[in-house]
This record gives structure tokens, sequence and C-alpha cells, in this order.
């Protein structure tokens, strides 16, 4: 069988991706479109040399963000043999509008009639051979979820035809004259992509209007077509083609639709009167999440996790390489880089393992039962103010508990800009791993003010995440022109276990092979820099206090004296905080020479601020000798870059190592300008610092900071232009 090259394409929603893994199961793999951040998904199928591409969904070829723009100019191209659009059988007059776009373009072309299974249910007939002649391409039924049909399909992807011209009976002869007269003053190789282009001209599609914006004969004829048809058919051109297109569907669905009943949408219909009511759709909300987060990671994941953490690499793994290593009587150095670095390193982070399988597996669940897109219908209105998604809220509040799995779950969002800044602003919430540096600052600065101060953390950060938002959708870079939230509610139905369980996989083992190779590495490194130095016998093992991390810490620690803190320990503990977080407290406790006990007082619950031993207060009081210092550098580490295993799942969801870039500063100089903004003017409020130069640099922070804030958004339409007499 000759190799063969298929766009999957169709609406959000319509079954594809599930038909996708069907075809394909887990022979897949994931790239980059070129020059653009978007997923580019391939799956080869085992039985025929065959390549599946599947394309972001997308309602109509005239698109909005950037992964429509991607679907169209891959439709447009030529690295494609076969066009297999997917329509849901349940909604065919929205389905079939994409297929009538797609199918003048003139390629092979085959439809999947999916979810017919459905259709049994609603006790719906369709006649597949009628509509196969009138749309001039072959239907063939089938069913994603149990895989009916699928062996039908690719007998008909191998005889796929182009699209008869029964298809320009929807067009009147008029308007195809138009067409032709535009088409002619395009300088386009292959007639079907002319034929397209004119009629988006037509259609007023900006990005051509942008593109062709220079070539004033051809907008010349573009506008008296505009004129012409808006005098033949008394409608406006952009209405105009919609209207013939759903006139065209209509009278297919008449002559093939029969004893047409749906009962799963009306069921569908009643349960949604509840969980979209005004008034108990976002607490019904609340609380699936609070089920999904308990489960997740406070029962069930976290019992996993624990035990991956104190048995199987705690005990186990560590047992074993100790044992191991001794038997081969390997040098000091070998021995701790293994335990101490690898083990305790990438075993800490691998053991998040179980505990994103329980997460994953619920959210999994959640989003194909069709519920996750009611959520995201209801949130987008109070969410698009700061440049997210309805679907941003659930990475924002599992990232209360994690910010690896957070960002994993960003894959959700569609526009690539709401993706792009919901990853950034994800780990702004403080995570569970952020909870004991927390309690160490409170317990021993704001013991009395804990009920105050504890709050206004979580308010910052929801601040931190809105004012992102809105600074960053004004700036060029993410004001990119997106459609309204345009989404078919589709009908709930029970999850494949296999989709589940195979989506479930795909994301964890992506985590595992991305994100794990990064964490490795930065084990290493730390390990090293931590462990060695100069000595008086020369390079080699050294205490902690006499290692090349200890003076990295010293060279840098005046980076930090505008915020209030100085020390080099205080230094050197953000940066082991970049492996976890957690090592903030660990590394201050090693540093300032505390007792285990000490630090296994500083627990992770607000409870646990009482019991924090008295060396470490006051020896936290050496480090920073004012309280508004203290939260300077509590502000810096909560909301600077995360761990090393969310940069990794953040550097694999961008896919881009420039976003990854902007992303990281992004995060390291807001998080420094918010503390020395907390350390200089809450200082000079308190009247414990003194006013002097970096006051000035604050006050000037704070000034920018409203500016961007308040800067009216730039406008960037593009307008149509011609001088009358030229029409």
């Amino acid at each position: 069988m000759s190799n063969k090259t298929i766009a999957l394409v169709g609406n959000q929603n319509c079954g594809k991706t599930t038909l996708f893994n069907m075809l394909t199961g887990s022979n897949q793999y994931v790239g980059n479109w070129p020059g653009v951040t978007v997923d580019q998904v391939i799956g080869k199928l085992s039985d025929r040399d065959w390549d599946i591409v599947d394309l972001p969904g997308l309602y109509s070829l005239s698109p909005y963000s950037a992964e429509e723009i991607v679907s169209r100019d891959f439709l447009m191209s030529d690295e494609y043999d076969v066009v297999l659009n997917v329509v849901d059988a349940t909604h065919l007059d929205r389905s079939l509008s994409l297929t009538l776009e797609v199918a003048p373009m003139g390629r092979p072309m085959v439809i999947a009639l999916n979810m017919t299974d459905l259709l049994k249910k609603n006790r719906t007939d369709i006649d597949i051979r009628k509509m196969s002649e009138l749309l001039g391409v072959e239907v063939i039924p089938v069913s994603g979820i149990s895989g009916e049909g699928l062996s039908e399909l690719k007998s008909a992807i191998e005889r796929a035809k182009p699209a008869t011209s029964a298809l320009n009976k929807m067009l009147p002869k008029k308007a195809q004259d138009i067409i032709s007269n535009i088409s002619s003053h395009l300088d386009l190789n292959n007639a079907a992509a002319r034929y397209f282009v004119a009629k988006s001209l037509l259609q007023g599609d900006k990005l051509y209007l942008k593109k062709y914006e220079s070539a004033e004969s051809l907008l010349v004829e573009v506008s008296r077509g505009c004129a012409e048809i808006q005098a033949e058919f008394d409608t406006d051109a952009e209405s105009f083609f919609p209207m013939v297109r759903y006139k065209f569907i209509d009278e297919i669905l008449l002559q093939c639709r029969k004893n047409e009943t749906n009962r799963i949408a009306e069921i569908s219909k009643k349960i949604d009167n509840v969980v979209t009511n005004p008034w108990l759709g976002l607490p019904i909300f609340f609380a699936v999440i609070f089920f999904i987060y308990y489960i997740s990671v406070v029962t069930i994941g976290t019992m996993a996790t624990d035990y991956a953490n104190d048995v199987i690499f705690g005990e186990w793994c560590t047992e074993g390489a100790e044992y191991l290593l001794e038997q081969a009587e390997a040098p000091e150095w070998l021995s701790s880089l293994v335990i101490d670095g690898v083990v305790g390193g990438v075993g800490a982070v691998l053991g998040f393992l179980p505990q994103m399988i329980v997460l994953f597996l619920l959210l999994s669940i959640v989003e194909q039962c069709g519920y996750m897109t009611r959520v995201a219908f209801m949130l987008d209105r109070i969410f698009r103010h700061f440049g997210l998604s309805g679907r941003s809220v659930f990475p924002i509040l599992v990232a209360t508990g994690c910010a690896v799995p957070a960002l994993m779950s960003t894959k959700s969002i569609d526009n690539i800009n709401e993706q792009r800044i919901t990853l950034i602003t994800s780990s702004f919430m403080p995570c569970s791993a952020k909870l004991p540096i927390m309690v160490m600052i409170f317990a021993a600065f704001f013991r009395d003010q804990a009920a105050i101060v504890a709050p206004l953390v979580y308010f910052l950060a929801i601040f931190s995440i809105a004012a992102t938002g809105l600074i960053l959708k004004k700036s060029h870079a993410f004001n990119e022109e997106v459609s309204p939230f345009v989404m078919e509610l589709p009908d709930y139905h029970t999850p494949s276990v296999r989709n589940v369980i195979l989506t479930t996989y795909e994301r964890c083992r992506a985590f595992v092979v991305k994100a794990g190779t990064i964490i490795f590495a930065t084990v290493v490194v730390i390990w090293f820099l931590a462990n060695f130095g100069f000595g008086e016998e020369g390079f080699g093992m050294v205490e902690t206090d006499s290692s090349m991390l200890a003076a990295i810490g010293s060279a840098i620690a005046f980076i930090f004296a505008p915020l209030g803190f100085a020390s080099w320990q205080a230094s050197v503990a953000v940066i082991t905080g970049l492996l976890a977080k957690e090592n903030v407290v660990g590394t201050l406790a090693t540093l300032l020479n505390l007792s285990d006990e000490d630090v296994e007082t500083v627990g992770d619950s607000m409870e646990s601020i009482a019991e924090v031993s008295t060396p470490m207060v006051d020896a936290l009081h050496g480090v920073f000798p004012l309280a508004v210092a203290a939260f300077a550098y509590l502000a810096f580490n909560l909301w600077s870059t995360p761990c090393v295993a969310a940069l990794g799942a953040m550097r694999r969801q961008f896919a881009s190592g420039k976003w990854f870039g902007f992303a990281a500063t992004y995060m390291l100089v807001y998080a420094y300008c918010l503390a020395l903004v907390i350390y200089q003017i809450g200082g000079l409020i308190l009247g414990v610092v003194e006013f002097n130069v970096f006051s000035v640099v604050a006050f000037i922070i704070v000034a920018a900071f409203v500016y961007l804030l308040f800067k009216p958004v730039p406008d960037n339409r593009v307008s149509l232009k011609i001088p009358a007499k030229n029409i």
C-alpha cells in the first residue's frame, strides 16, 4: 500500500481526537508546526503506511485563533493526500458547515460520520447513501469509542476521490462568476487555493486583507464584487455565503434524516439547567473541584505519593543503592551523588507521579464526559477580562496542590495566547511545597498576625495572576485577534475507558520523559556545587559552607541587598529552592546549624506555626533583621520561577525555548520587583527603612505597573480603505 498523509479535520468536540486515538493507538508523536508553537500530533496506522495529522479543531475556515490558522494553512498546502472529515452525527447542521467549506478545495475526501451509536439511542436514522450522493463524497458511519466502522473507513480512504460538482449547486451562478473574476487577479498556482482566497476576501477575511493590502487592483475587484452581491442578493457578502451554505445543509438534512428524536440532548439540557445555573453553577463546580482535589491531592493520590517517597525511593531505592555501592566499594563522592543527588533529588520529583496519575485520570473523565466544557463556558466571561480563558480556571486551582499537574493540564486550552498566559501565571498560586516556607516565615516574624498575613499571601497571588493577564494581553505579542468564546456544548456521554487510560498515560509519560531529564541534569549540578570546593588540601569534597555553592551565594548576595536580605545563606537557599521549594527550609536549617528536631517542627500547615522551635526563630532573625525583609524574601520565593519539575513541565507545554525563556524571565523580574516594593515602600511606611535610591526605584516600579495595568489595548484591526472613485 502506498504511503499516504491524511489530514484529520473536524469541529471541536466532534470526537476527532477519540477517533484519532482509536486509529493510531499510542503509535503517535508530538512536534510543532513550523514557526508556530502549536502541537502537531501525527499518528501512524500500524497496518498501513499512513500518517494521520490531527489538525486543531475548528468550526470554520475563517479562523480567529493561531490553532485555526494552522489548520487552514495546512489544508491550503500540498503536504497531505486525503482529507478525513470527522462529522458529529448528532449535530449535523453544525458539522456539515465545515464540510462544505473544505470540499471545494478539490482534494480527495472521506467523511467519517462519528457517534452513530448515539443515533440509535436517539432513534434517529440517516440515509447514508443519499448523503454521499448529495455531498459528492463517500460517507462512512463510525464510532470512535467502540471502533465500529474503522475497517470500512480505511477502505474508503484508499479509494477516496475529490468531491463531485454536486457542491456547485450550493452557489448561484452570479456568485460563482464574481469569485472567478477575483480569482483571476490572484497569483496562485493552485486553482482551489485561488477559489478559496477569493471567497475569503469577499467575506472580509482579515488575514488575507492584510496580506493583499498593497494589491490595489485586487482590492478594487473585491469591493466591486461585494457591491454586486449586495445588489443581487440583498445581503452583504459576509452573511451571504454562510446563508447559502446553511440553506444547502437544510436541504441535505431534509432528504437524509428520518425519525429525528434526540433523547440524549434532552437529558443533557435538563442536566445543564442545574450545572450551568447562574446561582448553582459555580458552587457545583467548586464541589467537583474539591472532590478531585481531595481524592488526588489529600487522600488517595497523597497516600500513593507518600508511599512512593517514603518506601520506594526512601527505603527500597536508597537502601538498594547503598548496598550496591558498598559492595562495589564506591568512593564517597559517588555514593553521595547517587544517594543524595540522583535518588534523593530525582526520586523526590518522580514521587509525584502517583498523585499525577490519579489527578489526570479524574481530569480525563471530567473532560471527556462533557462537563469541563460547561465550566469553561460559565467562567469565560470573567477570565477574559484578564486575558485568560474559561479553561484556565482548572490549572490555577490545581496549582494550589502542585504546579506540575497544573501546568500539564493547560493542554486543554485551545487558544495559544491564553495558554501561554495561564502557563506563566498558574504557578503564582502557593502550592503545597511552598507552605513550609510560609510556615517558617510566619512563625518567626508574624506568629500573632498569621491569620491576617496568610490570606494576604493568597490575595497577592490572585492579584498577581489578574495583573499579569491584564498587562500581557495588552502587549503586541499577546494581543492576537481571537474569536469570542464559540463552543458547542456537547451532549453528556460516558467516557471511553480506553481513551481515558490512553490520555492519562500520554500526559504522565510526557512528564517522566521530558521533565525527568531536566531534573536529573539539575540535580547533578546542584549536588556538585553543594559538595565540592577548594579546601586546605586543594579541590575536593568540602562542607557546605565551604563549597562552590556557598561561594556563588556570597557572590550573588549583593543582588538581594535592595530586597532586605544580603546573606549568602539566604541566597543559597533561593538557588536550592529551584530544585524543590521545600529545599529553602532545609537549606537554611543546614546552613544555620540547626538540629533535625528544629527542622521537623516546620510542617506544611498553618497549625504548625506554634510548634516551630525557638532556635530556628532566633537564627532566622539573624538572617532577616526586619520582618518586612522576611516577607520580601517570602514573596520572592513564592512568585519567582517554580521548582525544576514545574519548569520541566512548563518547557514541555511551551514547546519553545523562546517562550519558555520569556516566562522564566518574567517570573523572576516580577518576583524581584514585588519583593523590592514590599521591602522599600513597606519599610518606609512602617518607619524601619530609611529613604534611599532604591526607594525611588520602587516608586518608579509602582508607577510603571499602574501605567501598564490601565493603558489602552492596542487596536490591531485591519481596515479596507479604497478611494470611492475606483469602485
